[in-house]
């Protein structure tokens, strides 16, 4: 997890010269797809007069197929000077953007209302998706494995177009007239109720196109739970081999050894006679640019953060790049020698479920200028692969920072996945800020029990953190970080797992839990019981300080393995009736006008 973070970091750092873009080498173009990062004002220079949207940040005549016409850029790629219009505001509350900007988006909003009906049947799609089983105009949930259901994301994207109306008009007030607030609304939900009306007529409890052929097409369910279009008990969905060409030659020049090494992990299975990889909505990252996030999160906000660390560190490579002695983020997640670029930052959503849910520090859905976070950390069931986590989330009010830590005997062997064991969490809040913590639970809804107290008087922080950098430099010197790559022997044409010392991926411990702030070193309060229920969840109200959560008596359990390894089904995600307090309210399924996150 920690390598493949580096990876997205070191990857969109070498994109942020002048602007973003999506490759620093090759194309060097701002698609708004590819999370473009140009101030929203940049799109307005290349609207056309019709109110149509590009799908860059000026227009360069590429990819107009994939939108519905009369100018428009694919609906996804041209939706992003509205919704990073929006975001920008969550974390900057700066009103004047919107001011500046609003027409614009407004202009979009009517462009698409008069004419995004009709440019989908232009383009080919049945108003009840008859024939639709894979991919038609549009680019979607680009380089997933699967087919990309490109009718859902122009219709979730034009939904987020009018959602995004409804949430600035709401902010600005009024500066602008309040039935633009009830017009992106209205618009929003109409075609939210379009989009469950066709995925659930199947009748099969599933959310999937009409056509059951069209059953594997990409971001599927995942990305209209995130939006609160469907609740979570819709999510269903089995793998499948996987038989790309790259894939597929790697399995045939590798050893035998290896080769029975990845069926014993269940990294590979029969596809017919031979053996192949596959992909899966449960092991292994398989998603496109938009579904990668969507899966993450949806699988860790709704009581399945174990699937989650299983599919970011589980079967096969998943950051594969760390296997090939990447320092970038890819393009694709497997080797691509010819087509696809190796510093790329499209596919790095992953990062964000990283801080957000790893780790457990994201900006409030509903904050605006960056005041409030929400401290949210979860747990795996099993600690073999994860023991610690930390992240900082910079707002323009401070740095909000989180870690956690399990605690083990310093002799411990074994019991990663059956011991009984206690949890530290500290959390700060910058000055002016404030923050929800909201306690952990298990993945099946049942509460647990802890204590919190408070920092009485600030220690120094900024020493720790100069203390825990240097710390931390020294471990990459000494390259504790990914520890193998797979290496091809020319003399017998032959793959070979290899392994090798590297700086990148090194765990270094959080300043929160450095030995300055240890034991006797920081003047606490008294300790507070918090004492876990089982009907609600646990929220607590926090102001500017540092503060320390003890999870008492956490239990360890194995993590769950399919019978049919990486490709099979989990049906307890879909057949579990409670999936916690945070998620048993159906009505938080229905999105708030002041959420700058769940829009889409």
């Amino acid at each position: 997890i920690n390598g493949g973070y580096e990876l997205v970091r070191n990857a969109f750092n070498s994109n942020l010269l002048s602007v973003q873009s999506d490759c620093p080498h090759r194309e060097k173009i701002q698609y708004g797809g590819d999370i473009n990062a140009d101030a929203p004002s940049d799109w307005r220079d290349q609207q056309w007069e019709n109110g149509a949207y590009a799908g860059t940040s000026y227009w360069l005549a590429l990819n107009d197929y994939a939108g519905i016409g009369d100018g428009a850029g694919e609906t996804v790629w041209a939706t992003a000077p509205p919704l990073t219009a929006v975001r920008h505001f969550q974390h900057y509350g700066d009103i004047k953007l919107l001011e500046q900007t609003f027409a614009s988006h407004l202009r979009w909003f009517e462009f698409l209302r008069d004419h995004f009906d009709k440019g989908m049947i232009v383009k080919g799609y049945d108003e009840e998706l008859k024939g639709y089983v894979k991919e038609g105009s549009g680019l979607g949930d680009w380089l997933t494995f699967r087919g990309r259901d490109t009718w859902l994301t122009h219709q979730s994207f034009y939904m987020a177009v009018a959602r995004c109306i409804a949430y600035m008009a709401n902010r600005m007030g009024s500066l602008v007239p309040a039935s633009q607030v009830d017009e992106g609304l209205a618009l929003a939900e109409t075609v939210k109720e379009r989009i469950a009306n066709l995925y659930l007529k199947n009748g099969n409890f599933c959310f999937l196109p009409p056509e059951p052929a069209g059953k594997n097409m990409s971001p599927g369910p995942e990305m209209s739970l995130f939006s609160r279009v469907v609740p979570g008990n819709y999510f269903r969905r089995k793998g499948h081999t996987w038989p790309g060409s790259e894939e597929m030659r790697f399995i045939q020049e590798s050893p035998k050894e290896l080769i029975d090494e990845m069926v014993e992990t269940q990294e590979l299975s029969k596809r017919g006679k031979q053996w192949a990889m596959g992909w899966s909505q449960w092991h292994g990252f398989n998603e496109g640019i938009f579904a990668v996030r969507y899966a993450l999160k949806t699988l860790s906000d709704n009581g399945f953060h174990h699937v989650a660390i299983s599919k970011a560190t589980g079967s096969r490579a998943n950051f594969d790049g760390l296997h090939l002695d990447a320092t970038t983020h890819w393009e694709s997640w497997w080797r691509s020698e010819d087509l696809y670029s190796h510093n790329h930052p499209m596919l790095g959503a992953s990062a964000e479920w990283m801080a957000s849910s790893v780790a457990g520090v994201s900006l409030s859905p509903t904050t605006s200028g960056g005041k409030e976070v929400l401290f949210w950390p979860r747990f795996p069931n099993s600690a073999k692969d994860l023991r610690f986590a930390s992240a900082t989330q910079g707002t323009r009010r401070g740095d909000f920072s989180i870690a956690w830590n399990m605690d083990f005997p310093q002799d411990l062997q074994t019991g990663y996945d059956s011991e009984r064991i206690s949890i530290h969490i500290r959390f700060y809040v910058p000055p002016d800020g404030k923050a929800i913590f909201r306690m952990p639970e298990y993945s099946n809804g049942e509460s647990v029990n802890g204590s919190i107290k408070y920092a009485t008087l600030l220690p120094n922080l900024d020493e720790a953190k100069t203390l825990a950098k240097e710390e931390c430099q020294e471990r990459r010197k000494a390259k504790l970080g990914f520890n193998y790559n797979w290496e091809f022997n020319r003399d017998n044409s032959k793959w070979y797992k290899v392994y090798r010392k590297k700086a990148i991926g090194t765990p270094c411990k959080s300043f929160l839990f450095h030995p300055s702030l240890g034991e006797g070193k920081v003047q606490w309060s008294h300790t507070t019981p918090i004492d876990g229920t089982a009907s609600n969840g646990i929220e607590i109200p926090l102001l500017p300080g540092l503060y320390e959560v003890v999870i008492n008596e956490w239990q360890l359990k194995p993590e769950e393995v399919s019978d049919d390894g990486r490709i099979g089904s989990l049906p307890q995600y879909y057949e579990a009736e409670d999936v916690g307090p945070y998620c048993a309210d159906t009505e938080t399924f229905d999105w708030n006008v002041e959420d700058a996150v769940h829009l889409i």
